[in-house]
């Protein structure tokens, strides 16, 4: 009997991909919800720490396409914990009084930095957001590190670093999850992705999570 090449080899592709997505469904099933270990949070916020400058998010390419939006979602959802008051800084505020559009949090701060927000926004805080590991395609990846500072003291109130990587099962299984949410639902429609192909979902995912283990007062 002569086997025809051209039958069986799409038979066979289409069994090995059957299985590989049966194994991946496995290991996820018996995963947990990815929860952030790599954090630093005092015990609890002081009672008087009530307003919070939050500076745009930093990231080592000015022109990624990440900026575009990854200000707004982070905001959002730090603002959806209420936790304090947050004042937000644009850019643009930032190159008025300082002369950089962005800083690190690991970078040296200008001079009299903390002051001079103390002194501009009679706020207690500022929030650094610095982001790394960026990869928009298949599987997403986003690490952030960030960190909540005392104006006045300069001392940490909390501080975290972790990188999200959709190619892990913990993650998957904690975006999945959060994607069920009605208002991610929502946005997934209007942005024609859901949260494990969208960067922006995925963002958000990630925003939710970091601030979701910051100290309440």
């Amino acid at each position: 009997m002569k086997v025809n090449l051209f039958t069986i080899l799409p038979i066979l592709a289409l069994v090995l991909s059957s299985c590989r997505k049966f194994e991946q469904e496995k290991v996820l099933a018996r995963a947990d919800p990815f929860v952030p270990t790599n954090l630093y949070p005092v015990e609890r916020l002081p009672t008087y720490f009530n307003r919070v400058v939050v500076l745009p998010c930093y990231h080592a390419d000015p022109d990624s396409p990440l900026l575009e939006y990854i200000d707004d979602v982070f905001h959002q959802e730090l603002a959806q914990e209420r936790i304090f008051e947050t004042i937000r800084f644009s850019s643009d505020d930032m190159r008025d009084l300082f002369g950089l559009r962005r800083i690190s949090s690991s970078s040296n701060l200008p001079e009299n930095f903390l002051r001079t927000l103390d002194q501009q926004t009679g706020a207690n805080g500022v929030l650094f957001v610095d982001l790394h590991s960026f990869r928009p395609y298949r599987p997403m990846s986003l690490g952030v590190r960030s960190k909540l500072v005392d104006l006045k003291s300069g001392e940490f109130m909390w501080a975290i670093d972790e990188t999200f990587d959709l190619g892990h099962a913990a993650i998957i299984v904690g975006a999945s999850a959060f994607q069920e949410k009605a208002q991610v639902r929502a946005l997934s429609s209007k942005t024609s992705g859901s949260v494990l192909h969208s960067p922006r979902v995925f963002s958000k995912y990630i925003a939710s999570t970091i601030f979701s283990t910051m100290p309440m007062r």
